[in-house]
This record gives structure tokens, sequence and C-alpha cells, in this order.
């Protein structure tokens, strides 16, 4: 089974070493700078999600939700504040913010119990 840089040098047309080397960067760059495929490319020379969907590797809503398809065909970049935050939070293991929950969770029912007893 070839690899996946090995397929992209199969589309591109250059020779599959599986390697990415200075012949693939720069048959990429020259396919980005053609302008070819529906999505917009940038010339960079690096294999970016536009590049990998004109080169037919996946379709956008297979891998994209529907904002980020509009964006890749040309319309507004939608926002990223809570994809980050999402990805700020899986940064801690699950049992980290276990632990937290049940530490403040003990330290809720001790305050709780100690405002029970100053209330009678």
């Amino acid at each position: 089974m070839p690899t996946a840089i090995q397929l992209a040098q199969q589309k591109l047309g250059v020779s599959a070493s599986g390697r990415w080397d200075a012949a693939t960067s720069g048959a990429l760059l020259a396919y980005q700078a053609s302008g070819h495929g529906p999505y917009p490319m940038q010339p960079t020379g690096h294999a970016d999600p536009a590049t990998l969907l004109n080169l037919g590797y996946y379709g956008a809503t297979d891998a994209l939700t529907d904002e980020w398809v509009a964006w890749m065909r040309g319309g507004n970049k939608p926002g990223t504040f809570w994809r980050d935050a999402r990805a700020s939070i899986d940064q801690v293991p699950q049992w980290a913010w276990a632990t937290l929950a049940v530490g403040f969770g003990a330290f809720a029912y001790m305050a709780y119990r100690t405002d029970k007893k100053r209330g009678k």
C-alpha cells in the first residue's frame, strides 16, 4: 500500500520515492500556482487542505464542517474561539478534570455542612 507521500507524488507526476524531496516540493508549488481545482490555493509548497482537496484525497464534506467548506470555496473564515477553547481543554487528561471535580465537590459539601451548622 503506498504511503500518503507516494500518493501525492503519483498525483503530481513525480517519481514516487516516498520522501518529501525538492522535486515533490517543486511539483506541489507548480500545481498550487496553476490554480487547478475548485478550491483556491496559495502557492506555498506545503500540502494544505485546499491543495489536498483539489488533488482529490478527500471530500470537503467528509473532513470539514459546512462553515469551513464555505471558507474553502472563497467565503469568510469562521471564528475559531470555541474550537481553540476545546483544544486547550483537551490538553489536560480526563483523570485530572475528574480529580478537580471530586475535590471541588468535597469542598462544596464541607462548606454546605459548615453553613448548616452556623444556621442553627
